[in-house]
């Protein structure tokens, strides 16, 4: 795993133009153009099985510090759910965690290690779990992030997710107090997107 290229801390992204690796503090989000990297060859997409669940428990605490996730009301360990991982040959790099719930599938992890980052797999492992919504009759595909994680809500929305609902105060109350998030945004508000299958 590694580590912010200003301090200590655990890296949770990757510069696109640098490869420096970055923890929350020292991201910050400004107007690029696209990349000029030259393009990496993709990863292998695969449904995960038993054995998959202490890499996937490993990956949960590295991005949050715990297995146990709470989003739509819900409360989920991520490593007991059926789940779509990201391969670098044998190596467990990303994954993508989700339940049903209802008449959706919630996509309650996704998160890809910051040295893979960039190679498409994010994409992949979400139309994994929207082949596996859609095989199950699933109408939606539901996912919560929260108010400071503006990479994420780009992301999902490019995709074709739209905001649903922001619950003021929700991370807030989950964590018992404030942790600084992306670009030192206090994290505080749980934001639900869906996209219809």
């Amino acid at each position: 795993m590694n580590t912010c290229a200003y301090c200590d801390t655990q890296a949770i992204y990757r510069d696109r133009e640098t490869g420096d690796y970055l923890c929350l503090a020292h991201t910050r989000l400004e107007v690029v153009g696209p990349s000029k990297r030259e393009p990496q060859p993709s990863l292998d997409i695969r449904l995960a099985v038993p054995a998959d669940q202490e890499r996937i428990a490993e990956l949960a605490h590295y991005f949050w510090d715990e297995v146990d996730v709470e989003c739509f009301g819900q409360s989920y360990q991520v490593d007991a759910l059926p789940a779509f991982v990201a391969s670098d040959g044998d190596e467990v790099v990303g994954v993508a965690s989700y339940a049903r719930a209802g008449d959706a599938i919630n996509l309650v992890m996704l998160n890809v290690l910051p040295q893979w980052q960039g190679r498409g797999a994010a994409r992949e492992l979400i139309a994994a779990v929207i082949g596996a919504a859609r095989a199950e009759g699933a109408a939606r595909l539901i996912v919560a992030t929260t108010n400071d994680d503006l990479p994420a809500l780009g992301f999902y929305q490019r995709l074709g997710f739209t905001i649903t609902d922001v619950l003021v105060g929700q991370v807030l109350e989950h964590h018992g107090g404030i942790e600084s998030g992306f670009a030192d945004i206090p994290v505080r508000d749980e934001i639900q997107m869906e996209l219809r299958l």
